[in-house]
């Protein structure tokens, strides 16, 4: 009888965990960004989040980002995030 091979499917992390931004005092006035992952659906998603978020605050504006599909990493986040408050990610399906 031959020996059963067992591979292990866990990776290593090769990025650097950073802490949680602190969470905002409030929306009033806050430019929320959009980050969209070009899945199906995920645009609803956010827009409803949107429009649940401007029912409880008045938001500054929304900024939209969207990567070319869901595979690839967001590029240009350091920018992104110096031109909003607060940023909402979503996947679709």
């Amino acid at each position: 009888m031959e020996p059963i091979r067992v591979l292990n499917p866990t990776g290593v992390n090769l990025v650097e965990s950073r802490a949680i931004a602190p969470r905002l005092a409030t929306l009033e006035g806050a430019r929320i960004g959009l980050l969209n992952n070009n899945k199906p659906n995920s645009q609803l998603l956010q827009d409803a989040i949107i429009e649940l978020l401007a029912g409880e605050a008045r938001l500054g504006a929304v900024v939209r980002k969207q990567k070319p599909n869901a595979a690839v990493g967001a590029q240009g986040l350091d920018a992104y995030a110096s031109e909003v408050q607060a940023v909402i990610t979503a996947i679709g399906d």
